[in-house]
């Protein structure tokens, strides 16, 4: 391939692989990338003129007519291509704040543009305007947090990091994290890394807090007293890239203030650490996913769910085994074309409250007032959450009006004007609408939908349980909506039991548009000649006789015609299935078995 613009005398050929290095950026981490790409159809057309700049010459394409045509007619600009959380940063820095009207020579997308805003002001490099999404075109301004973080030549998130490390005392560790960040990859064998740090050594399965600080580890060893190449192999780490990490170090630590807060020590020392790393991602916060059937002694699942949206697959060179929340650091989209989750290759983790000290002003506090189903009442949760993380979780007495209003949805879905957890209520109003239809002259009305829902709508008042309005008696409610005169005539024209001869009393049923009836043993009613009524002896109940096992074997309104009919046959086929029960020859003038209840 020839991209180069100086002309060599005898060269009059060139060939054109149709691939070239172009530089972009990683959408996760935000920082360069050099990736292999197709070129453009212009690029194509330079390559060619490279050839016989001083006689006649030929390009040769190691591709087809075709793949040509069907590239872009040109490359894409770089501030197409390029992250712009850097360079929105230094615009804002200068004083432009509304970036949709700079004039830009080439206008980038106004969604990098709002993304780039957006990191910066997580990052808390740049005032927040009372929304977690500002647009292109918003009026942040710079923070003095901001203007530190230029003072540092590297993307805003190692310099973010940078600043933390300051702040904790780790400013020489910071430097380190800070320069490996900007290193794709400093170990040759992610499987047999020698020290890999806080994980262990050899080739067991390793576990950590950190890939970045077992990276820090293996650093750190490797230069003890210089730089060693057989050392830095022995821990794992490719010379080159251990020595490209150095080189970053020496850069940032002559613009560190290594003195600008006390060097913790022990577990404190490794909580600034990781709280230096959660520093530079806060957009990267995420947790791992629950596996409620796993036994505990299976490994903790690898997926994890973005606290801002989104789910990724920890990788398996990973070490952070056993943490619950975890920052992702480096991210990689599947490459093979099979789809599937991005996976996360670094990771660190980190304690949950430690996004209350690092990223108050994100935080959200909200109250739900909410229904649990299991515990059948309304209940209030309040909720500190950063995203779709939540941080704490409480329980609160609601507010009654919400609670009321709440309670009544749920009474009315569930059927409490109607009926009501016992079914007393429904029982009630079938008597009722009984004796509107045998006695109408009684005026008992059956209350309609919009009184029974009014009559649930007073009881939910100040109430904010199932249980509170089972303690209210929906019935005694609507009772209260008739005079004394009727709930007597109610009583009396359609009682809730009728006691038989033996003194055994059983219940009245009122289906609708049906008869009323009761079912009780055939021995309850012997000595009986006529079958019990209701409203003033107007209406006969229906009458189901059952046998020993509970089941009817006959069911009649006339016992008189029963006893003279059936009964005989009855009784011999009833008398050997169950010859310990009473079976009568004169079953009107037998005494029914006395079991008052």
């Amino acid at each position: 391939m020839a991209e180069t613009s100086v002309t060599i005398d005898g060269v009059v050929a060139v060939i054109d692989g149709g691939l070239a290095r172009t530089a972009g950026h990683s959408p996760w981490s935000g920082l360069p990338t050099l990736k292999v790409a197709k070129i453009s159809q212009a690029s194509a057309t330079q390559r060619a003129g490279r050839a016989g700049r001083t006689r006649p010459g030929r390009c040769i394409r190691l591709y087809t007519r075709h793949d040509f045509e069907s590239r872009p007619p040109f490359d894409l600009p770089e501030v197409r291509r390029l992250d712009l959380t850097e360079p929105v940063l230094e615009l804002k820095a200068a004083g432009i704040t509304d970036l949709a009207t700079f004039g830009w020579l080439e206008a980038p997308a106004p969604a990098a543009l709002a993304s780039a805003e957006l990191l910066l002001t997580r990052l808390g490099a740049l005032e927040r305007q009372g929304t977690s999404s500002p647009g292109p075109s918003s009026q942040g301004s710079l923070t003095p947090l901001g203007r530190r973080m230029l003072t540092f030549p590297v993307h805003p998130r190692q310099a973010r990091m940078l600043v933390e490390a300051e702040a904790r005392g780790v400013a020489a560790e910071g430097c380190i994290l800070a320069a490996l960040v900007g290193e794709r990859e400093v170990f040759s064998d992610l499987r047999s890394r020698g020290l890999a740090g806080r994980g262990g050594s050899g080739r067991q399965e390793l576990s950590g807090p950190s890939d970045l600080l077992a990276r820090m580890d293996a650093i750190q060893e490797a230069f003890k007293g210089g730089f060693n190449l057989e050392r830095a192999r022995r821990y794992g780490l490719e010379p080159g890239a251990a020595l490209a990490v150095e080189r970053a170090r020496q850069q940032l630590s002559q613009r560190i203030h290594p003195t600008a807060a006390p060097r913790p020590s022990g577990d404190r020392l490794e909580a600034a650490l990781l709280m230096t790393l959660l520093a530079g991602y806060p957009d990267r916060v995420a947790r791992r996913r629950v596996l409620p059937d796993a036994p505990r002694s299976a490994p903790k699942s690898r997926e994890l769910i973005f606290a801002f949206g989104g789910t990724a697959q920890l990788d398996d060179s990973s070490i952070v085994l056993e943490a619950d929340t975890l920052v992702a650091i480096d991210v990689e989209e599947r490459a093979d074309g099979r789809g599937g989750l991005p996976r996360v290759r670094l990771a660190s983790a980190f304690e949950p409250e430690w996004l209350i000290d690092l990223f108050t002003d994100a935080l959200t506090e909200t109250s739900e007032v909410r229904w649990n189903g299991a515990q059948e009442r309304v209940e209030q949760v309040d909720r500190l959450a950063y995203g779709n993380l939540t941080l704490d979780e409480s329980r609160a007495t609601p507010d009654p009006e919400k609670a009321s209003a709440l309670l009544l949805e749920r009474a009315k879905a569930a059927g409490f004007e109607k009926s009501g957890p016992d079914e007393a209520l429904s029982r009630w109003l079938e008597r009722v609408a009984f004796v509107a239809r045998a006695a109408p002259e009684v005026g008992a009305q059956v209350p309609d939908g919009a009184t029974l829902e009014a009559g649930l709508r007073v009881l939910c008042e100040g109430r904010s349980s199932f249980a509170e309005l089972r303690e209210a008696s929906m019935l005694e409610a609507m009772k209260r909506r008739f005079t004394q005169e009727q709930l007597r005539r109610i009583d009396a024209l359609a009682p809730e039991r009728l006691t038989l001869p033996g003194g055994r009393s059983a219940p009245v049923e009122y289906p609708a548009d049906q008869p009323p009836f009761i079912a009780s043993r055939l021995q309850d009613f012997f000595g009986m000649a006529r079958g019990p009524t209701v409203a003033g002896g107007r209406v006969p109940v229906v009458i189901h006789l059952l046998a020993p096992n509970k089941r009817a074997v006959q069911v009649t309104q006339d016992l008189a015609g029963f006893w003279a009919r059936h009964y005989p046959a009855l009784r011999k086929e009833l008398g050997r299935k169950y010859p310990r029960h009473a079976w009568p020859e004169d079953p009107l003038n037998a005494p029914p078995p006395h079991r008052p209840r």
